[in-house]
């Protein structure tokens, strides 16, 4: 009897056990499969929300609301590079997709965590976009996402962000003891009368100076009022210089006609050059603004005619622009000879390509300038052995 109740209740009580966990297990698996669809769901539309946001509040903008004799010195780290790369939303949203299911492959809960995390905390969609395609430069501009594959012909970008130190005073510095930076300033009639010998007090080892611009709707070439005096007091306290134009050439006959202006002003200011003569290239947002139609194929192409007159009068060329103008507006394959002077106005520095000089900073403040100045660091030692 003891016997036949023992075994009664063993198998009585062993199935029961089996069903119950099998039911468990599937309910688990449900709420999981639920779980993992909803995260997905509410990443992407986290994502898409801050990506309309982005779109619509962050928007970069050149040259708004300036008067014609003026260009726009703003960065460019969220616009950029050649359109065979834009994607709509739609196929950003594709994109997306993709790589949801790559992370399903790989272990899809910790990876929609760190990006759920990640958006909490407060990044934007294109940095999780930056950090899901290594391999591309992402950007966007007017709405629309860039996606350029890395072009590993290009010289790279070598800096350490890591050593990159802002101080208390914002003045940026690279901590390597296997590299010599020098500081330096670009100024224009916007810094009105300048003490130079006060700048050159305050550490101040370079200046590039604005020549002239072309106006961005009636096309005139204007030489910036302060050009002459500039170079003649910052070089009689032994500042070594450099010069800017701003370039709005809509045919070759105009690129040549704006490098023939700085090399008649140069030769008038009786001014030697350490620093190179930079073409800026920028993008203005005003609606009549004369080279907006003009593709990268003419725009490279007018910079190339600039540069090679330049090189030609004896003068070192190079070019000025933030990321939009290297990745989107130039095809700077074609131009991989020239330095490159980039403004970027934040850390870490996303641009991957070489560059020998960064401005990091429009609001600057120097001793001897009353106005607001771009801050400039060097990376090579112009006019004299390197």
């Amino acid at each position: 009897m003891k016997n036949g109740m023992t075994s009664s209740v063993n198998k009585g009580s062993r199935n029961p056990y089996k069903t119950y966990k099998k039911r468990i297990k599937v309910m688990l698996a449900i709420t999981c499969l639920s779980v993992f669809t909803a995260c997905v769901t509410i990443v992407l539309s986290v994502l898409i929300c801050i990506h309309y946001k982005y779109a619509g509040e962050n928007t970069i903008t050149f040259a708004e609301d300036m008067p014609e004799e003026t260009e726009d010195r703003k960065d460019g780290d969220t616009a950029e590079a050649i359109s065979d790369s834009v994607y709509s939303q739609a196929e950003v949203d594709a994109l997306m997709d993709a790589a949801r299911e790559s992370a399903s492959a790989q272990g899809e809960a910790g990876v929609l965590d760190t990006l759920q995390q990640r958006l909490m905390n407060g990044d934007s969609s294109l940095d999780v976009f930056r950090d899901l395609y290594p391999d591309y430069v992402v950007l966007v501009d007017s709405g629309k996402y860039h996606f350029i594959a890395k072009d590993d012909s290009l010289g790279a970008n070598l800096y350490d962000n890591d050593r990159f130190i802002m101080d208390e005073n914002n003045v940026l510095t690279y901590q390597d003891e296997q590299v010599t930076t020098y500081k330096g300033i670009d100024v224009s009639k916007y810094q009105g009368n300048i003490d130079w010998e006060k700048v050159k007090e305050s550490g101040i080892e370079f200046a590039i100076i604005r020549a002239g611009i072309r106006g961005y709707s009636e096309g005139a070439i204007i030489e910036d009022e302060n050009f002459a005096a500039n170079v003649e007091a910052a070089a009689e306290q032994g500042i070594d210089l450099g010069t800017y134009f701003f370039s709005q050439a809509v045919s070759e006959e105009e690129a040549l006609e704006e490098a023939q202006f700085v090399i008649d002003q140069l030769k008038e200011a009786e001014v030697s050059l350490a620093y190179p003569v930079y073409l800026d290239v920028e993008a203005v947002s005003s609606s009549n603004c004369r080279t907006k139609d003009l593709t990268v194929e003419q725009r490279t192409a007018f910079a190339k005619v600039f540069l090679e007159k330049i090189a030609e009068a004896g003068y070192q060329p190079a070019i000025y622009g933030n990321m939009k103008s290297f990745l989107l507006m130039l095809d700077i394959t074609q131009l991989e000879e020239y330095d490159k002077w980039l403004a970027s106005y934040s850390l870490p520095i996303y641009y991957p390509y070489a560059f020998q000089m960064l401005q990091y900073s429009e609001k600057g403040r120097v001793p001897g300038i009353s106005e607001p100045v771009d801050m400039n660091i060097c990376f090579r030692k112009y006019g004299g052995e390197e």
